[in-house]
């Protein structure tokens, strides 16, 4: 089709040139042939219809989905056709990917995951194939095939020991597992790399799932840190298991490739950033292809958007300390928040005293001029004086004060910290003057909450900190409270205090707003 195209443009130029080159006898271009040029510039030059375009999914898992609707809204051609694979009917597969191709004739076949790669590559020779979210797109099957083109799912090597010098300046040898006949490229390649940065990649060769346990007792004394290879095979939750339980056995920090791999016990992970962008990347790769860029990409290209993870309450049961460089930019870590002028929220506070009896308050918080201000300024402080509580400082804004740090950003799981404040004591009547006792606060990152924290002014996405006051030693006082970054805020604390005054909060958001709306119209 190209080439019929190219022809086309090459006839219009050579037409152009001769209907422009005729005169009449006074040396004059005659009015029909100005015409004639016209309708030839219209048929000729007008450009060229767009390739079609074949795409064909592993199946139809929602990341998968979100590549395609990233491709599509980048590429330039005609997405003609959709194949998403029986997952039930492998033996299916070679059928469904004649009748697209019959149906469609592509010019190009952008495949998306790993079954729909090996199917397609295993078939297709003659025309342009594009892949992304594939594993072990470099073998040296493909690597040797020069018509196909990807985005791969995992980062660079470089990138991973980079990460790891930070990690550990002094790391001299990293572990893995990995297939010679699926992988062994890739791994040569890794080493080599490795090798450079003055750290060595130790592998050990397997052949099937039965062949990790000895692999895995072969490098428990060899190793520094270990690293999950860039394979499907081992992805299953049970060896996940395996790996992770070797790690924390052994006491050696184990390297994931996604999110999951961390909230699983992975110290930290390295992966793609999100699914529509590579759909995106793989989008502009097709328009340079299309395009006939003569700098075309090595066959298999990093994703340009990189996401890492971590897990800091693996870190404290492996001892580790990880930096605060990499905490700080993790991609799981809550980041402060930014407030404007005009910010407010508005919070209501449920007290339920020893004897059962529950009063409400309200109170409204506002941002401007770089400070926060508050209807009760009590509210804020955490006290009856600006700066001296005498009940448990509530969460609800951050704010730097010291003797308020009920929130420490970045906000990851594991993270824990301590501050001080003080509270006050006595005053009863008949009683000694009231006086003023310092109290310990401890505090911990729990994790993200498992589901959306309903309130009166929504649902949520949160991350939930936990939090013990102590006294002279004793428990004053046990909080857990919710900060979501969409309200910026604490949207529900829950607090219990023990002694003399035992009583049982409850902190919810009730709306929340900026300059742009008064507060009848709390945004949601």
């Amino acid at each position: 089709m190209l080439a019929t195209l190219n022809g086309l443009r090459r006839c219009s130029e050579r037409r152009l040139v001769v209907y422009a080159g005729r005169r009449d006898r006074n040396g004059m271009k005659p009015l029909i042939a100005n015409v004639l040029l016209f309708f030839t510039l219209v048929v000729f030059t007008a450009p060229a219809p767009a390739e079609n375009i074949a795409v064909v999914l592993s199946s139809d898992a929602k990341v998968y989905q979100e590549a395609l609707e990233g491709f599509r809204e980048v590429v330039r051609h005609r997405v003609a056709g959709v194949q998403i694979l029986e997952k039930n009917n492998p033996a299916g597969w070679q059928q469904q990917l004649k009748r697209i191709r019959s149906v469609i004739e592509p010019d190009l076949v952008f495949v998306i995951g790993t079954s729909a790669l090996e199917l397609v590559s295993g078939d297709i020779k003659n025309i342009p194939v594009v892949h992304t979210l594939a594993f072990n797109p470099i073998s040296k099957q493909l690597t040797a095939r020069k018509n196909i083109y990807g985005i791969s799912v995992i980062p660079s090597a470089s990138q991973v020991i980079t990460l790891l010098k930070e990690l550990n300046p002094k790391i001299q040898r990293v572990g893995t597992i990995y297939d010679p006949s699926r992988s062994g490229l890739l791994f040569s390649e890794a080493r080599a790399i490795f090798r450079d940065k003055g750290v060595q990649l130790v592998g050990k060769e397997i052949r099937s799932a039965g062949d990790i346990g000895a692999a895995l007792k072969s490098l428990e004394d060899e190793i520094e840190l270990q690293l999950l290879w860039p394979d499907e095979k081992y992805l299953a939750e049970d060896i996940l298991q395996r790996f992770l339980l070797f790690s924390f056995e052994k006491r050696i920090p184990f390297l994931g490739l996604s999110e999951r791999h961390t909230e699983m016990g992975a110290l930290v992970s390295l992966s793609y950033g999100n699914a529509k962008d590579m759909g995106n990347q793989a989008g502009e790769l097709v328009n340079r292809i299309f395009g006939r860029a003569a700098d075309l990409p090595a066959p298999v290209t990093v994703p340009r958007q990189i996401k890492l993870t971590v897990n800091l309450k693996t870190a404290r049961k492996l001892d580790v300390k990880v930096p605060d460089s990499i905490i700080r930019r993790a991609d799981n870590a809550v980041k402060p928040p930014v407030y404007k002028d005009g910010d407010w929220w508005v919070f209501r506070i449920k007290m339920t005293d020893r004897n059962g009896t529950t009063k409400s308050e309200i109170h409204r918080v506002m941002f401007n001029k770089g400070h926060f201000t508050s209807d009760d300024p009590h509210f804020l402080s955490g006290g009856d004086i600006p700066g001296t509580p005498y009940f448990l400082p509530f969460a609800s804004v951050y704010v730097s004060d010291p003797g308020r740090r009920w929130l420490d950003f970045p906000l990851v799981a594991g993270k824990t910290w301590s501050f001080r404040y003080r509270v006050r004591a006595g005053g009863f009547a008949g009683g000694p003057r009231f006086s003023y006792k310092p109290v310990n606060a401890s505090a911990e990152v729990v994790g993200k909450a498992s589901h959306p924290i309903e309130t009166p002014a929504g649902k949520f996405p949160a991350i939930e900190i936990g939090r013990t006051d102590n006294v002279g030693g004793i428990v004053g006082g046990v909080l857990a409270y919710y900060y979501s970054p969409q309200s910026q805020s604490v949207v529900k604390l829950r607090a219990q205090t023990y002694g003399y005054e035992k009583e049982e909060y409850l902190l919810e958001l009730v709306a929340y707003g900026d300059s742009g709306n008064s507060g009848k119209d709390a945004r949601r």
